[in-house]
C-alpha cells in the first residue's frame, strides 16, 4: 500500500500519497499501482519532478490504458506528480522556496520545503521499488532531444542502470558522473539505495508532440521488458551516441534568442550556435560552441525573450558511438 492506493492482482488501483503540507492541508500526489497477475519486481515510475513537464503524466496514462496486466509480472507504481507544488505553479522550481527539486537530493527532513520533499520522495521510492524510471520533457522554457541519463559508477546497480538506459529506446545515452547532477533523484537512488535508476528526456518548449509522447511511452514498455516484467525484447536504436560531462551555456546579454542549431544536433568548437538580438534587430551576442565536440542536449525555446544569465544551451560532450 502506498498512501491510499492498495495493490490488487490483475488490477490498476488508485489513490493519493502525502508528500508535504500546505498551510491548510496535505500536499498530495495521485498514485496508481498497476499490479500484474504474476509475481515479479516493482518499477517506480514518476513524472513532473519539474512542474511544467507534462509529457510524463500523459505518457503514464497511455501506458496504463494499453498495458496487458495478464502479461505483467510484478507491479508498476506510478507517481503522477513528484512535485505537486511545481505542477500547480507551472514552475520548474518549487515556487514556495525557489529550489530545483532535482538538485537537492538526498534532501533533509529538517530542511527547506524542497529538501523535505526530496527526502520524502527518496524514502518512498527506495522503500517501494527495485528500479526507477523518471520521466522528463524539457518544460516550458527549454526543448530537449531524446536522451537517457543514468549514473554508472561501476557498481552492479550502476551497470544495470546503463543497461536499462540502452534498453529504453533513446538514441543518446549519457552516463553522468559530474558534480552538477550529484543532487538528482536518480543519482541517489543508485548511489545511496543500491538500485538502478534512469531519466528519459524528450520534448518541451511549452508544447506536447506525438513524437515526444511516443518516446516516453515506449521507454516505459521497454524498461518493463528489460526488467523481465513484460514479454518481448525492447526496441532499441541500431547505434547509440554516447555522452559525457555537459556544460550549461548562459547568455551574457538579454534580447531575443535566435538559434542556428536544434536539439540533438552535433556541434564542434567555434561553431555558430545562436544569435541574441535586441529589439532594434541588432546582434548583441553571437553564441559559439566552446567545446571540441558535443551534441545539443537542450536549447532555450526559440525566439523567446531572455535575460542575461539565462541558460540557452545544454551541450553534452560526445564520447563516441556504439558501435563506433
Amino acid at each position: 500500500m502506498i498512501g491510499t492506493a492498495k495493490a490488487a492482482k490483475g488490477q490498476i488501483t488508485r489513490g493519493h500519497v502525502e508528500l508535504g503540507s500546505y498551510p491548510d492541508g496535505p500536499v498530495l500526489s495521485p498514485v496508481l499501482i498497476a499490479e500484474g497477475e504474476r509475481d515479479g519486481p516493482t518499477l517506480w515510475l514518476q513524472a513532473c519532478l519539474h512542474g511544467p513537464e507534462v509529457v510524463g503524466p500523459l505518457s503514464i496514462q497511455r501506458f496504463l490504458k494499453t498495458v496487458d496486466l495478464k502479461q505483467l509480472s510484478g507491479r508498476v507504481v506510478c507517481l503522477m506528480l513528484a512535485n505537486p507544488l511545481g505542477f500547480r505553479g507551472y514552475n520548474r522550481l518549487t515556487p514556495q522556496d525557489g529550489y530545483n527539486l532535482n538538485r537537492v537530493f538526498p534532501g533533509d527532513p529538517q530542511g527547506h520545503l524542497t529538501y523535505q520533499l526530496a527526502h520524502r520522495l527518496l524514502d518512498l521510492s527506495l522503500a517501494h521499488s527495485d528500479a526507477m524510471l523518471d520521466l522528463h520533457s524539457g518544460g516550458d522554457l527549454t526543448i530537449t532531444c531524446h536522451y537517457t541519463l543514468f549514473h554508472n559508477n561501476g557498481t552492479p546497480e550502476g551497470i544495470e542502470a546503463e543497461r536499462l538506459g540502452r534498453a529504453c529506446g533513446a538514441p543518446n545515452v549519457w552516463n553522468s558522473l559530474e558534480e552538477g547532477l550529484s543532487g538528482c533523484h536518480f543519482t541517489h537512488y543508485t548511489k545511496s539505495g543500491g538500485k538502478p535508476a534512469l531519466i528519459v528526456e524528450s520534448g518541451g518548449g511549452a508544447r506536447v508532440t506525438p513524437e515526444d509522447l511516443d518516446n516516453l511511452t515506449a521507454a516505459i514498455f521497454n524498461v518493463c521488458q528489460a526488467r523481465g516484467m513484460l514479454p518481448g525484447e525492447p526496441m532499441v536504436p541500431a547505434r547509440f551516441r554516447l555522452g559525457g560531462d555537459a556544460i550549461h551555456h548562459k547568455a551574457t546579454h538579454g534580447g531575443l534568442f535566435i538559434p542556428k542549431v536544434g536539439p540533438g544536433d552535433d556541434v564542434v568548437k567555434g561553431q555558430h550556435l545562436a544569435d541574441i538580438v535586441d529589439l532594434f534587430g541588432d546582434v548583441v551576442e553571437a553564441v559559439h560552441c566552446p567545446v571540441e565536440k558535443a551534441w545539443v542536449g537542450s536549447i532555450r525555446r526559440p525566439y523567446m525573450p531572455i535575460y542575461n544569465g539565462d541558460q540557452v544551451f545544454e551541450l553534452v560532450g560526445t564520447k563516441g558511438y556504439d558501435p563506433a
